[in-house]
C-alpha cells in the first residue's frame, strides 16, 4: 500500500466530501460538486479541480444519512428486490402483475421492473435463522417458480414448485399441478423465479451503485448535479436521488472485472482442518462446505464487509483454508491486483503468529507463493497476467492449524488489456 494511499485511510473525512480512486492507484477528497459523464468537478483545498471520466475508478462517500432515518427506512423496507444482472433493492409493498414487478422503495419511490429481469423477491425480513437456507434456494436453477415458506414449526424454509403468477398484498397466486392455490402473503417467505436451462444474466458495464442501505444497482449514464444523482436503471427505468444515500460509485467501466463477480472455472474446499489435527473429522463435509466456502464480498459466517487493520472493503472473497479457485483468464487481461490479509474478524490471534499459504498461479507459472501470518500488514500486490488462460487461487494451512485462516483477497480485480 502506498504513503498517499495510506493516508486518505486514515484521515478524517468530512460529511459531504467524496474519496475518488483513480485509474493510476491515487485519491482525492473534497467536495462533489457535479459530474456529467465526461467530467468530475471537485472543491479540494479551496480551489476547484476537474477530473476527467476516464481517470475514474470509483468514488466512495461517507454516512451521510442519520441513523435514525436509516433506521427508519430500513424499517419501512423490509422486503427485497433480486435482480437478474446482480443488482439488488430494499423494499415495501411489492407487487407482481404479469409483465412487471411493482414496489416501494425509500430511495427511489415507485419502481416498475419487467418479470424477466427479476430473479426472486424476498416478502419477509431475513433474519439471522433463514439467511443461509434463502441464499441456498436463490442459488437452485430451475425452470419452475419456487414459492418459498416458512415450516409451521418455524425451524426452517421449504418451497413449493410451480407457477407465481401474481404476488398482492393478501395472497401469492400459485399454479401447482394445474391447480391456481392462493397462499396467505402472510406465510410466503419469498419466491425464486424460474429461468429457461441454459440462460444466463448479461451483466451491463456500465456504473454499480451501492447505497447505504445496503442496495446495489447497475445502472447507466450517471449524473450528478446540486447534491442529486440521476441515472438510468439496467430495466430502463429514469431514477434519481439524493448523493447523499450513496455510499460507493463504482465506474471501472471496462476497465477492469472484480474477481468477486467473474464466474468461478473450479471452487473447492479441500478440508477446513489440516490433516491430523485435533480437529479433523469433527464437523461433517456438507457442514464444512456450508460454515467455510468462499464468500464474495462478505467474511465467512456473517454479513459483514472485509475488513483489515480497520479499513473496509466493498469488494473481494473471504476465502478458508484449505481451498482452491480458479478463473477463466482467455487471455484477456494484463494485471491482477489485490490485497491480501487475515481479516479483522480474527486477526485478534495474531500474537498466536498463526499463518496461511497464498499461492496464486496463472497456467503453469507460480505468480506468488508466501505465508501470510495476522501480524503481517495487508500485503498489497500486483501480478502480470498478460497472455495467460487461467488463474488459480489457492489457500492452504500455512502453519498446520486452521486458527485465524480467513484470509481476505480484498479488492481482487484483473485489469483488462487495453487494445491499440
Amino acid at each position: 500500500m502506498s504513503l498517499l494511499v495510506l493516508l486518505c485511510c486514515i484521515l478524517p473525512v468530512s460529511p459531504g466530501d467524496v474519496r475518488l480512486s483513480l485509474v493510476d492507484g491515487s485519491q482525492r477528497t473534497g467536495e462533489l460538486k457535479s459530474f456529467d459523464g465526461k467530467q468530475l468537478e471537485l472543491q479540494s483545498e479551496g480551489q476547484l479541480r476537474s477530473v476527467e471520466a476516464v481517470e475514474l475508478l470509483q468514488l466512495e462517500f461517507p454516512a451521510a444519512v442519520s441513523e435514525s432515518a436509516a433506521a427508519a427506512g430500513a424499517e419501512q423496507s423490509v422486503q427485497r428486490l433480486y435482480l437478474r444482472d446482480g443488482s439488488e433493492l430494499s423494499a415495501a409493498g411489492v407487487q407482481r402483475a404479469v409483465t412487471e414487478v411493482m414496489l416501494q422503495s425509500d430511495v427511489w419511490g415507485a419502481v416498475r421492473v419487467p418479470v424477466e429481469s427479476v430473479s426472486a423477491v424476498r416478502l419477509q425480513p431475513e433474519g439471522p435463522g433463514f439467511a443461509e437456507q434463502w441464499g441456498a434456494f436463490r442459488k437452485r436453477d430451475s425452470e419452475k417458480d419456487l414459492l418459498i415458506v416458512v415450516k409451521r414449526d418455524g425451524s426452517g424454509l421449504d418451497f413449493l414448485s410451480g407457477i407465481v403468477s401474481s404476488i398482492g398484498a393478501e395472497a401469492v397466486e400459485f399454479l401447482l399441478d394445474g391447480e391456481k392455490v392462493p397462499v396467505p402473503s402472510a406465510r410466503v417467505f419469498g419466491v425464486v423465479f424460474g429461468q429457461p436451462a441454459g440462460a444466463r444474466a448479461k451483466f451491463s458495464a456500465g456504473s454499480r451503485l451501492v447505497l447505504q442501505n445496503g442496495d446495489s444497482l447497475r445502472v447507466s449514464d450517471l449524473r450528478v448535479q446540486g447534491g442529486e444523482l440521476q441515472c438510468g436503471s439496467s430495466w430502463g427505468q429514469p431514477l434519481r436521488c439524493s448523493v447523499e444515500r450513496l455510499r460507493l460509485a463504482d465506474l471501472s467501466g471496462e476497465r477492469l472485472s472484480w474477481l468477486s463477480e467473474l464466474p468461478v472455472l473450479r471452487e473447492v474446499l479441500l478440508s477446513a482442518d489440516p490433516e491430523g489435527s485435533l480437529l479433523q473429522g469433527l464437523v461433517d463435509t456438507e457442514t464444512q462446505q456450508r460454515l467455510f466456502s468462499p464468500r464474495r464480498d462478505r467474511v465467512l459466517q456473517g454479513s459483514s464487509r472485509l475488513r483489515l487493520r480497520g479499513r473496509e472493503y466493498q469488494r473481494g472473497l473471504c476465502v478458508h483454508s484449505h481451498s482452491v479457485l480458479s478463473w477463466a483468464l482467455d487471455r484477456r487481461y494484463e494485471t491482477f491486483e489485490l490485497t491480501a490479509g487475515i481479516d479483522d474478524e480474527v486477526a485478534f490471534n495474531a500474537a498466536a503468529g498463526h499463518a496461511v499459504r497464498l499461492v496464486i498461479r496463472a497456467d503453469d507459472a507460480v505468480l506468488f507463493d508466501e505465508l501470510i501470518s495476522a501480524q503481517d500488514p495487508p500485503r498489497a500486490l500486483r501480478l502480470s497476467v498478460s497472455d495467460k488462460s487461467t488463474l488459480e487461487v489457492e489457500v492452504d494451512f500455512g502453519d498446520g492449524s486452521s486458527v485465524c485462516d480467513w484470509l481476505d483477497l480484498a479488492d481482487a480485480k484483473l485489469w483488462l488489456t487495453q487494445r491499440k
